[in-house]
Formats: C-alpha cells, structure tokens, sequence
C-alpha cells in the first residue's frame, strides 16, 4: 500500500472527482514548515507538491529517506533543491505541457486586452464617458494582432503554442532561445530565429517563456528594457524572477513601454510596498496585475493532477517515472529496503 503525502488540498480531487488507485494511503499536509514536511513524510512513498509551494529544501531532501519520487504538480520546479535531489538520487518530476494552450491563451488575451485599451475603456463607459472614450480611442488608433511583431523569449512548449496562436491571427513571430530547435520546428512553427538583443529591439511585443534557473534570472532589466522599442508591451507569464519589477515600474512610469501584464510576482505575492502595485495613475492603466492563474483553469488541473498521479502510479507498478527534471530515471527504490 503506498504512501503518499499530497500537498494539494483535497478539494481539487473533489472538484475534478478524481479517484486515487485502491489500496493508495493519501495523506494531505498542510504545514509548510521544514521539520513539518519531514514528520509529514516519514515512512512515505511519494512526495506530491504543486509548482508554486511548498518550499523543498536541501534539508527536507535529505531527511526523507523513504520517499521514492518527488512529484511536482504543474511545470515550474524553481521550488525545489534539484541538486539536493540528485545528489541523493532522488528523481524529480513534472506534469509538462498539461497546461501549455492555458497559459498561451492567456498570453493572448493579454496582449489583447492592451492592445485594444480594454481596461481604460471598461473604466471610463462605466464613468459616463462611452462618447468621449470613443472619439479618443478612434482619434489616436488602436492596434491588433494581425501584422504585430511579436518576440518570444523562449520557445518551449508553452512558446511553441503561443506562436501557432499569433501566426493563426496574423502576427509577425521571432524568437530566441538558447537551445535552439531543428529547422523543421521552426518552419513548421513560422518562426524567425534572432540574437537576443535583435528580439529585443525588433518587436512591438515581447513575452516571456523561460524557466527560473541561474540563467534566466533576472533576465529582464533596466538595460534590457531600453533596448525594446518606445511603446512596446512585455507579457510575463513565466516566474517573478525573471524580470526586474521595479526596472519594469520604472518603465510604464517613463512611458518607456506601452504596457505591461505580469502574472508571477517576486516576492509572490507582492507586499503592498511592491513597485509595480503603487504606479501612478496614468502608468497603472497600462498595467495589468494577475495572481499566478496564467496556467489556472478547472481544465488544466485536471489534466495536471491525472498526469501527476498516473507517474506515481506508474513507479508504484515498479517503472521509471516519466517528465524527470533533475537527472534521476530511477525511483530511489533502495532507500525503501
């Protein structure tokens, strides 16, 4: 009978109705705490945490010597000590691509939204003022996806879905990526290939689809920033981390860049300090603020949560677990005997 400790509240089994395998003893945790997670986990098969927490310390690696796989709900896993875990020969693995068209749509409706002014619009009708904000949007124009050049930092799996919706609307796509992929992908994607700075420079819109590691962190600031061209919009669906926020208030503050959509906050969430929550008003209606739900439908957590506890089950009937992060192929299955 395995063990599972389960940092995903029970509500989302129930909402989803999904039923784990007969004989699975699942456990829900709730305390965050280091030696918590440890008590937590004593004598478990299976860790199961989601992307945005827990934090899963070197400590806690160390100290859970029965667990047999850590399984990550969602894709990020910045959370977790990955070097810990191989050093121990702990695999970690993830649920990819489950939420991939989520979080693409998302992107989508954002540059949407600032493209076409919604925000000031729904503000300034539901002010009295349907006529003035009418004649003013028409006077000045508005812009639209078809003929946008858009840059993609990043082009994994939820880059690559990003692009076949914005070529499906007519947009111009370009992309770095330091691994860059096969030209039939490109082809395939009508994606453009282009040095960093020259993606930079060369879009009207740049979205950001990296992960948070040592190399990608803080990846975009003040120097990058000024190389976008004036009036350009950023989309961030990817970790706080990889954007230099107060660089970014500075910015939409300056007029520097026409807009901005933030969906992963550093720190997450923002304190009421936090630069990019106390803009001024003219900045802030360029400004759109979301809590992390980029990749949060009823949809995608439950294609999330099925892959996450088919890999469970999957090592549970003595295979290798699927979507490894850190190295590891093999369950740990020597730490159980």
């Amino acid at each position: 009978m395995p063990k599972v400790v389960s940092y995903l509240p029970p509500v989302l089994f129930e909402r989803n109705k999904v039923e784990t395998p007969p004989g699975w003893n699942l456990i829900f945790a709730q305390k965050h705490g280091e030696e918590e997670i440890i008590e937590a986990c004593k004598d478990a098969d299976f860790l199961m945490v989601t992307a945005a927490n827990p934090l899963i310390t070197a400590q806690i690696i160390r100290n859970i010597p029965s667990v047999c796989l850590l399984q990550v709900f969602g894709t990020g896993f910045d959370k977790i000590d990955i070097e810990a875990a191989k050093e121990v020969k702990l695999p970690v693995a993830n649920t990819p691509g489950q939420n991939a068209t989520t979080v693409a749509e998302f992107t989508i409706g954002a540059i949407i939204a600032l493209q076409r002014k919604i925000m000031i619009g729904n503000r300034e009708v539901k002010a009295g003022r349907h006529r003035e904000i009418e004649q003013e949007f028409i006077r000045t124009g508005l812009k639209e996806i078809r003929g946008t050049n858009i840059g993609l930092v990043g082009l994994g799996t939820i880059g690559r879905q990003v692009a076949r919706l914005a070529n499906f609307m007519g947009a111009r796509v370009s992309y770095y990526d330091p691994y860059r992929p096969d030209k039939k992908i490109e082809d395939e994607l009508k994606v453009r290939y282009c040095s960093f700075t020259e993606l930079l420079q060369n879009n009207e819109v740049i979205s950001l689809h990296v992960p948070l590691n040592e190399d990608t962190r803080w990846l975009i600031s003040r120097n990058e920033l000024a190389l976008m061209q004036p009036g350009a919009l950023l989309i961030n669906t990817a970790r706080g981390e990889i954007l230099d926020q107060a660089a970014l208030a500075e910015a939409l503050e300056s007029g520097h860049l026409g807009g901005a959509a933030v969906d992963n906050f550093s720190p997450d969430p923002p304190p009421p300090d936090h630069p990019l929550l106390n803009l001024s008003p003219a900045a802030n209606e360029k400004f759109i603020a979301s809590p992390h739900i980029a990749g949060v439908t009823a949809a995608s957590f439950s294609r999330m949560l099925e892959e996450a506890l088919a890999n469970i089950q999957r090592v549970a009937a003595g295979e290798n677990p699927k979507y490894v992060v850190n190295g590891i192929t093999s369950p740990r299955m020597q730490a159980k005997r």
